[in-house]
């Protein structure tokens, strides 16, 4: 099969939660926060792609790529919309400052796993005056990770694996960009636990094809389903 790191962390998470998304078809619906983070996403990709570098041309892309769902009302995405300006007018002056140069932007891999196909998208891969690669990965939320999380987070790592093995590229340090706070945050790159993630992807893709699907309950708490799934140990009781 084919696994993607969405796929993959979903069914770390919790394999009945992997059911409902990808046989079931259920959607996690649009709220203002992940609406906003898949605006600056999209934005960020289309300018970045593109020869222009000007604010302007920056807000032209955050105009064209905005995604109106997931919000109650006009004035509050109105509010949100103001907060993505604001962001990416920091972003621009960060990165006029920048030395690296980006030779990558939404860069796809595919790597084979024994019977499987391994595949992602990595945000961003810029390299130094140096010739070290960087590969980055952009956050919308509020807080900025430490320079330890950012070594040990999930998405960053299974993103190096596969410029490892995908691209021929040899990372030489993991960032985060908080584009929302206005902050990177870098650590360098340790490849010593690149076997056994591999090995637990190919697990869960071995799990999902023999299907699997039993519910983790630990998961519940932070679950988009919580509050009607079949298995969920956080739903709200009823009242009488």
């Amino acid at each position: 099969m084919e696994i993607s790191y969405t796929r993959y962390r979903i069914y770390r998470e919790c394999p009945w939660k992997y059911k409902l998304i990808f046989e079931g078809g259920r959607r996690i619906p649009l709220n203002p926060k992940s609406s906003y983070g898949l605006s600056l996403h999209r934005a960020l990709e289309s300018w970045l792609s593109g020869g222009e570098r000007s604010l302007e041309s920056l807000f032209d892309a955050l105009r064209a790529r905005w995604l109106p769902g997931g919000y109650p009302d006009e004035d509050t995405e109105a509010r949100w919309y103001s907060k993505a300006e604001r962001t990416l007018a920091r972003f621009h002056r960060d990165e006029e400052s920048r030395r690296a140069r980006t030779i990558g932007v939404e860069k796809e891999f595919v790597w084979d796993l024994g019977p499987h196909q391994v595949r992602g998208m990595i945000d961003r891969i810029d390299q130094g005056p140096d010739g070290a690669y960087e590969l980055i990965d952009y956050k919308t939320g509020p807080g900025v990770p430490t320079p330890e999380q950012v070594a040990a987070d999930g998405q960053l790592r299974f993103y190096a694996l596969g410029a490892r093995r995908g691209l021929g590229i040899k990372p030489a340090a993991l960032t985060v960009d908080a584009v929302t706070a206005g902050a990177r945050v870098g650590a360098p790159y340790d490849p010593s636990g690149e076997a056994a993630l591999a090995a637990d992807v190919a697990a869960a893709a071995e799990g999902i094809e023999a299907r699997r699907f039993e519910p983790d309950t630990s998961y519940c708490a932070r679950c988009d389903f919580k509050a009607d799934c079949a298995h969920s140990t956080a739903r709200a009781p009823r009242s009488e």
